[in-house]
């Protein structure tokens, strides 16, 4: 699919702000993928771009769209990521199980995540913007080893979200307890 095509599709959908968040998620996911296949490096692109495609959907009809959704919960800021990977598929006819996975799980990670789903999470969350405890380190991690930098970010989001009282994730949890057996393998 052509990236110029799907940035000009964002710049109408999405907020200044929120489109500029894409295009810098985009360009810390093609960099933290330069030892890939250019099969690789496309697919990353585009659900690097395509990550917060619902993002901006007013909560009233995300939560419409995720009634059908067999993962049932109602933690609304990461519900974008869910109905973003159906409306991508439904709306750009994108049915690649990767990118489409890349989408869904990017707030939240998973275990067993593949390499691409591994970049956009990333990616992500360390973006040039991103501010937060820990993310230098987790930037200068991803450079080394992204299963490391990986279990860093994972694990300082579910530190941050206990502090404030917030819904952690399943599929979070999960992906900690993947990231730390693969860590002490």
């Amino acid at each position: 699919m052509n990236l110029d095509y799907l940035k000009n599709l964002l710049k109408k959908k999405l907020s200044l702000p929120r489109y500029e968040h894409s295009i810098r998620v985009l360009d810390t996911a093609l960099e933290l993928s330069n030892s890939l296949s250019s099969h690789d490096k496309e697919k990353i692109a585009i659900a690097s771009l395509l990550h917060d495609y619902a993002k901006e959907l007013p909560k009233q009809r995300l939560i419409e769209l995720y009634q059908s959704k067999e993962e049932k919960t109602l933690n609304l800021p990461i519900l974008h990521s869910f109905v973003g990977a159906d409306l991508v598929e439904k709306e750009l006819n994108i049915t690649d199980v990767e990118i489409l996975n890349a989408i869904k799980y990017h707030t939240t990670g998973k275990a067993k995540m593949s390499l691409i789903e591994k970049i956009v999470y990333l990616a992500d969350a360390i973006e040039p913007k991103r501010s937060y405890h820990a993310v230098d380190k987790i930037r200068e991690l991803a450079k080394i080893n992204i299963d490391k930098a990986l279990l860093l970010e994972v694990k300082e989001k579910i530190k941050y979200l206990k502090s404030e009282g917030l819904q952690i994730d399943n599929n979070s949890i999960e992906m900690l307890k993947w990231l730390t057996e693969k860590e002490g393998k």
